[in-house]
Parts: C-alpha cells; structure tokens; sequence
C-alpha cells in the first residue's frame, strides 16, 4: 500500500445544507480503521449553518472549501472531485454514514484487483432514517465478487432498480475520472448511476457484500420529496444505458425492467438523493 507522497484516499463530501446530519458523516470518516486518506469537504453555499459546523471539527486530515455561490449538485460533485491527491476516490453525500471498516475493505480489493481492471468496488448498504435507525438492515441485490460491466448493467435495466448502491456504496481508481466526462446531472435522478455507468466502461465492478455504509432518507432528502418524477427519470436513464450499445442491453430486459421500475416506484422507499 501507498505510504510515502501523500494519502492513498481521498474522501470527499459536496455538501449543501446538511447541518442536521453533517457532523456525524464526518465522525463516521475520521473514525475508519483504515487511516491513510484525506477529506474534502466541498460546501455549496449553505445558508443552514453547515459551513460553520465543519469548520468547527479540528483533524488535519479535514480540509473545507465554499464555493462563492451555489453551483448545484452537478457542479459541486464534480468540483469535489476536481483536486484529489488520493489513488483511490469515495464521495459521500451530507448525511450518509461509513462504518468504520469501509475504507479498509474496500481499498483492499483494489490494491488487489485494480492492475487486473476492477474499476468500482461497492460495498452494501443499510437505509437510515433521520434518527439514525435502521430501515432496511441490509441490501444485497448483486452477489459477492467480481462482475463485468455487461451483466451489471443488464441486471440493473431488468430489476428497475438500483442495484449498485448510492455514492456513498463506492471507491474508484482516481486515475479513472479524467476518462468520463465526470458526474451529469442530465437525468438529474439518476446522476449517481450515470457515474457508474461510466465507470463500467473502464472495468470490472466488484461487490463486497456485507453492508459497510448507510444511506439517510429524511425530510432534507431529495428521494423523499422527488414522488413520482423518480418512476420517470429511472425510464429516461434505462433508455440512455440501452442506447449504449457496449452494454448489450435488449429488448426484453426493458420490457422487464419497465415492469419493475414501476412496481419499485409504489411500493419502494430506496431511492436516490440529490440536492439542490
């Protein structure tokens, strides 16, 4: 493992009116049994008090920048993005929360698959709600190990869902991000999947799968307040992943897929988070 020149992770935050939520994100970073990274936090302009709370929390491996003004999510993902020092990238949103053994799990895979083209390792996840309780223990919707790109993605299109996690789920080569055209909020809902997607098309996913993070729903959360326009940003985005012919995708696993995105849409509480 990378020792000397820096830190081997970067960790990086764009946050935007996480006040209720953000300490705690952070605690759950500075806290990981894994040591050798540094934290980016990318505030957006908040007006709730998010910037003075962070600026508040003294570790050298924490260093906060504000924008001048509010870029929206698009743009503060990627300016968090913009400057890493880290081989390794995991971005997190405002209230999502790593256990303590995430970093390490997940930068062991890499270390040992990122010369043989793993581009994404994902780890699973628990739902948490504003209190920090436990609404769904565990997600596995892709097994462990290795998978390539054309079987995740196929997979993800029929089950209508997003089977790969949220931001917070993920760790990537940084060496990879000058290789994408970087986060795009062209489906604004799906600006996560989008990213992984991308990545996808440089290598291999591999998935850990035990849960090593949580993802908030809350009242401040995009996914709580976005109702049904989450149903019909999923079919604009399985329509932009079957377009890709890389991915093989057909027209079945649409048909599939259109099915369940719908029954998803009424019935689950796992969505995806964006902030304004």
């Amino acid at each position: 493992m990378k020792v000397f020149g820096g830190p081997l992770v970067t960790v990086t935050i764009p946050m935007y009116n996480n006040a209720k939520f953000i300490r705690q994100t952070i605690e759950s970073v500075l806290s990981q049994t894994y040591t050798n990274f540094e934290l980016l936090v990318y505030d957006d302009y908040s007006t709730d008090g998010s910037y003075e709370i962070v600026r508040s929390i003294s570790d050298p491996r924490l260093k906060l920048f504000r924008n001048r003004q509010n870029l929206g999510p698009e743009g503060n993902w990627n300016n968090a993005v913009s400057n890493v020092q880290g081989t390794y990238v995991k971005l997190i949103c405002g209230d999502d929360i790593l256990y303590p053994q995430c970093l390490e799990r997940q930068v062991d895979i890499l270390e040992r698959h990122a010369s043989e083209g793993v581009a994404l390792v994902c780890g699973q996840r628990t739902i948490i709600d504003a209190e920090s309780k436990a609404l769904i223990k565990q997600i596995n919707l892709v097994d462990e190990g290795r998978h390539q790109a054309e079987d995740v993605i196929r997979k993800l299109i029929r089950m209508g869902t997003n089977i790969l996690g949220e931001p917070v789920c993920g760790l990537y080569p940084a060496s990879l991000l000058e290789k994408t055209r970087g986060y795009s909020a062209m489906v604004p809902y799906t600006i996560d999947l989008d990213f992984w997607m991308q990545l996808l098309k440089l290598g291999d996913l591999y998935m850990i799968a035990d849960p090593l993070c949580a993802f908030r729903i809350s009242e401040e959360s995009w996914s709580s307040r976005i109702g049904e326009l989450r149903y019909h940003q999923f079919l604009e985005f399985m329509e932009l992943a079957a377009s890709d012919r890389y991915f093989g995708v057909t027209d079945l696993d649409m048909f599939i897929g259109k099915i369940n995105c719908a029954v998803h849409s009424m019935t689950s509480t796992v969505g995806f988070k964006l902030f304004a």
